[in-house]
């Protein structure tokens, strides 16, 4: 898509024309840790998009990219426990009943290139102050500890992987297929 310099003017365009279309999200491939594909954006790649999407979103209201979730494309999570839709999300295999963790993208992510739109907004929104040094963030991890002990003293114990400081990946079901870079 950044191949063409005019082609995410074009798909913007496109869609922001269509009266049945409310909102347009842009998300970028995220890789695995150690993959290269050709999917993958460059350091160029990803500056010139985090450039040039917050113009076209003055241009084109539907698309929901503003100046924080740009700079958050630039400086994505670096890592799960930093990533606050990761910790926000429950995410579930196709049989509806195994969890794919540590995020919707499963396995071992590459944090640092990072294409998920959500993660991105939320990541900026994260950051916001609400009352002088107080930040989204400060409300989001007070909410998780409280999850937490409500987990522990209700008998149904449910702790995900991803709320606990540096958990290694969960292995997944053996009949699950597994995909490796």
């Amino acid at each position: 898509m950044l191949a063409r310099h005019d082609y995410l003017q074009e798909y913007v365009s496109f869609w922001s024309a269509r009266p049945e279309v409310n909102r347009i999200w842009v998300s970028v491939y995220t890789p695995q840790l150690g993959e290269q594909s050709a999917e993958m954006l460059t350091p160029d790649d990803r500056a010139s998009l985090a450039e040039r999407l917050p113009s076209l979103h003055r241009q084109y209201p539907k698309l929901l990219v503003t100046d924080g979730m740009a700079h958050a494309i630039l400086h994505p999570p670096r890592n799960p426990d930093d990533c606050l839709f990761s910790k926000m999300s429950a995410n579930y295999s196709a049989d509806l009943q195994s969890r794919v963790e540590p995020c919707v993208f499963g396995g071992t992510p590459d944090c640092s290139q990072c294409g998920c739109s959500i993660s991105s907004a939320l990541h900026w929104i994260r950051t916001i102050k609400l009352a002088g040094p107080v930040k989204v963030d400060h409300f989001v991890r007070g909410s998780i500890a409280v999850g937490t002990l409500m987990n522990r003293v209700r008998s149904r114990n449910i702790r995900p992987s991803r709320w606990h400081r540096g958990a290694a990946n969960p292995n997944p079901p053996a009949d699950l297929v597994q995909i490796q870079p």
